[in-house]
């Protein structure tokens, strides 16, 4: 005969689930792979998967090892549907994971150990109301500071531009201490009589405090990745705006050039005219072109950003015999920042420039096309290419400068991402194809 019943199991477990389930979901919301409605399912089943096995853990286990073994069960049931709910890298989902179980753990020793103090005599017995209510007095100490650490490191969790080799690695840290605590728990050979003592209870309290310090390591050591990152490209940007900075002075310097010699060609012309030696016009024409740069554009779209990096890769591609195309509708006033545009411009068609650069055979070609319309901003470019781009299993493109995932195609996935807009790469033929949406607010 068992000295608990049914409602003290399950609101138990209820009140000791559904936080460590909210922790776990709060920072992957944004990266579900269903709708809101679908999400809710999916944790309402989780929850009844932890209840079901929990009931059975009360009333079937009967020694450690069972109740070990169920618990085991239950965690990769969970787990598998946890996994499957959102669409973010394996290992940083078992990071988050093993973390709420070990939090679990230590709402459950604390609040047995509170149990023991308060109601001595009900706390030999499992799944008393004074193990629920002992539950509700411990979880703010301890769950709102891990609530708090989880929202300051969520928009750190979300970025794209990670180091991969962190979080194939870093969840075997909360696995580590998980295997840490149930060989303590379950080895004791009588968990409430472990869990009532403050010297275990105050001793993985520091455990558990070492732990998050590891964590907030991992996150910070992939908070400076993205730091480095976003500095290496705004660095490149601002390279790339000091070439287009140089190409317009050089631009310039022709033109005054071109303007102080106007009146010595104006006159050679006139003596050539006056002789109608027109084969020698013609000619002496096609050379002050060729000198003073005449046929390149010097205007693609009214915003300077946007043509400046336009203007600059038009002349790279014009030296590397690539046919450069553009049709683009750019206003200044346009509702995208300036960085946002370099990047998103500057990364896009350097990749088409240096695709077309590996080209071996067949023509070398580049066509953009982009129009600002109503509160959208429309983005196409593409370029004949020799080799397809390779993607790790995240989809993401690796580098062709560096191993790893390209850093410049993930910023502009987050730029894209930043204004609400999609961005498609396909193949069609011999060309490569980039489409993008942006959305204007």
């Amino acid at each position: 005969m068992h000295s608990f019943t049914f409602t003290g199991v399950f609101t138990y477990n209820l009140l000791r689930s559904v936080p460590l389930l909210l922790l776990a979901f709060y920072p992957f919301l944004e990266s579900r792979r269903f709708s809101k409605k679908i999400t809710f399912v999916i944790f309402i089943a989780i929850l009844a998967v932890w209840q079901v096995l929990s009931l059975g853990n009360a009333y079937l286990s009967k020694s450690e090892i069972q109740m070990a073994i169920v618990e085991i069960i239950c965690l990769a049931l969970m787990t598998a549907l946890y996994a499957v709910t959102f669409k973010v890298q394996a290992g940083k989902k078992l990071f988050f994971c093993f973390m709420a179980v070990n939090v679990g753990y230590m709402l459950t020793t604390a609040s047995k150990c509170l149990e023991g103090f308060l109601f001595a005599e009900m706390a030999m017995e499992k799944y008393r109301w004074t193990a629920s209510v002992c539950l509700l007095m411990v979880s703010p100490f301890i769950l709102i500071p891990v609530f708090l650490f989880i929202r300051w490191e969520k928009k750190n969790l979300t970025q794209d531009i990670q180091p991969v080799y962190i979080w194939q690695y870093c969840w075997l840290v909360p696995v580590t201490f998980y295997l840490i605590w149930s060989y303590y728990f379950y080895g004791s050979g009588n968990q409430v009589q472990w869990s009532m003592s403050l010297k275990n209870v105050f001793f993985f309290s520091v455990v558990n405090f070492g732990a998050f310090l590891i964590y907030y390591l991992i996150l910070r050591m992939i908070r400076d990745y993205q730091s480095y990152s976003k500095l290496r490209e705004e660095n490149h940007v601002l390279s790339l705006q000091l070439m287009q900075y140089d190409g317009l002075n050089q631009r310039i310097a022709l033109a005054r050039q071109g303007r102080h010699d106007l009146r010595h060609h104006i006159l050679t012309m006139e003596n050539m005219v006056k002789e109608e030696n027109y084969d020698a016009l013609r000619s002496y024409l096609m050379e002050i072109g060729e000198k003073y740069q005449l046929e390149g554009p010097l205007n693609f779209c009214s915003n300077t950003t946007v043509n400046g990096i336009l203007t600059y890769f038009s002349e790279i591609a014009e030296c590397g015999e690539i046919e450069f195309k553009v049709n683009i509708g750019v206003p200044e006033d346009v509702k995208i920042a300036k960085t946002d545009l370099s990047i998103l411009f500057g990364n896009l068609i350097e990749n088409a420039v240096e695709a077309c650069q590996r080209q071996k055979t067949g023509p070398r070609k580049i066509s953009v096309r982009g129009q600002v319309d109503g509160n959208t901003f429309a983005l196409a470019i593409d370029n004949t290419y020799e080799a397809v781009p390779e993607k790790d299993r995240r989809g993401r493109f690796y580098s062709m400068k560096h191993s790893g995932a390209g850093i410049g195609t993930e910023s502009v996935k987050e730029i894209v991402n930043r204004y609400n807009g999609v961005i498609q790469f396909e193949t069609r033929g011999d060309l490569f194809c980039v489409s993008a949406m942006l959305y204007l607010e």
